[in-house]
C-alpha cells in the first residue's frame, strides 16, 4: 500500500492538469506491482466569487491512463 500526495502553488481546474499530476505521483517510483485501485482526490477548488456566492457544483471526469 503506498500512499502519495500533491499540493499544486496555483489553482487548477482544467483536467488535463489534474491527469498530469496524478501520473506524476503515480510514475514517481518504479512499480513493483499491478496497481489494483488508484484514488484520486481534490479540494479547494473554489474561487473567491465561488465561496462568496456559496455555490456547490460537482464536476465528474473520467481519466484515461495507459499501463
Amino acid at each position: 500500500l503506498q500512499t502519495r500526495a500533491k499540493t499544486l502553488p496555483y489553482f487548477a481546474s482544467d483536467p488535463s492538469i489534474l491527469l498530469q499530476t496524478a501520473k506524476e505521483l503515480l510514475y514517481q517510483d518504479t512499480l513493483q506491482n499491478s496497481v489494483r485501485l488508484l484514488g484520486i482526490s481534490v479540494s479547494n477548488l473554489n474561487t473567491e466569487q465561488d465561496q462568496e456566492e456559496e455555490k456547490e457544483d460537482t464536476i465528474a471526469v473520467q481519466l484515461q491512463f495507459e499501463f
